[in-house]
């Protein structure tokens, strides 16, 4: 019986001793898991996370303004565009539920224009003396290239397990204008018969229907830098076992300066976006 009671223990203790190290590896795996993981609260956190950054703009260029002088066209006031934007991202976490994310990126900030000119009765040949409506229309299509460098601070207030969280941040923007063209016509839409005239040998369209003022020129008297206030929503989301986190985002970006020095023309913009970030 003793003997048979010493067998047994013996191969308890030869068990354990092949389980332990095992165990331990787990263990220490499991741990190395945790500690690479940003968005684990109970863990030591890294203090550094880079990745990419994407998303779409929708702009709006507002103000009172003409964008070429000398040209016989009403006021612009508000014009909407749909950009892109794309680029790189860090973030320095610093407290247990804030850090700081600067980020450079290249966008894309267009905008369409449209204005009607008071409508006109006039005299056509032909029309046996009848007047008849005359409806004109200017457009204008800009392109506007930034590339921008921002720093944000960011706060956590919303924490949903270990995968979750969402956090406001905010921030100044300065943006170097990379380009910026316009080009911008008038439209005869009605009377359908009816032509421009034009004595300054312009550039025309449709039949002469259409008169070409700018065909992709640089905005006149156009800022090379630009300043914003930016701040939105965002969450992060753990993706592939928190080994890369994603931040889908909200953000408006109030621009401080004028997109040329001489027009009252401003650029407001709401951002959608998404970052994704690792642990270094």
């Amino acid at each position: 019986m003793k003997k048979f009671f010493s067998l047994s223990w013996l191969a308890v203790v030869c068990a354990a001793l092949l389980l332990v190290p095992g165990l331990v590896r787990a263990q220490e795996t499991g741990d190395a898991d945790e500690l690479d993981n940003p968005l684990n609260p109970t863990q030591p956190r890294p203090k550094l996370l880079i990745g990419p950054r994407g998303g779409l703009n929708r702009n709006y260029h507002t103000g009172g303004f003409r964008t070429l002088e000398g040209v016989n066209c009403p006021k612009f006031e508000s014009g909407t565009g749909w950009g892109y934007f794309g680029g790189l991202t860090a973030e320095f976490v610093t407290g247990k539920s804030w850090s700081i994310i600067p980020a450079i990126t290249y966008e894309s900030r267009p905008g369409h224009f449209r204005q009607e000119l008071p409508e006109a009765a006039v005299l056509l040949e032909g029309s046996g003396g009848i007047p008849v409506n005359q409806s004109i229309s200017t457009t204008s299509d800009i392109t506007y290239q930034l590339l921008e460098a921002e720093v944000m601070y960011k706060q956590e207030f919303v924490t949903l397990g270990k995968s979750f969280r969402v956090s406001v941040a905010g921030g100044p923007v300065a943006s170097l204008v990379m380009g910026g063209k316009i080009t911008q016509v008038q439209d005869l839409n009605e009377p359908e018969n009816a032509r421009f005239k034009n004595p300054d040998g312009l550039p025309t369209a449709y039949n002469g229907r259409r008169l070409i003022f700018s065909d992709n020129a640089d905005i006149p008297g156009r800022n090379s830098i630009r300043f914003s206030l930016k701040a939105g929503l965002q969450a992060e989301v753990g993706l592939f076992h928190n080994a890369l986190i994603m931040y889908p985002g909200i953000f408006y970006d109030f621009g401080l300066s004028h997109v040329t020095s001489l027009e009252n023309w401003n650029l407001n913009t709401v951002l959608f976006q998404v970052d994704f970030r690792r642990a270094f």
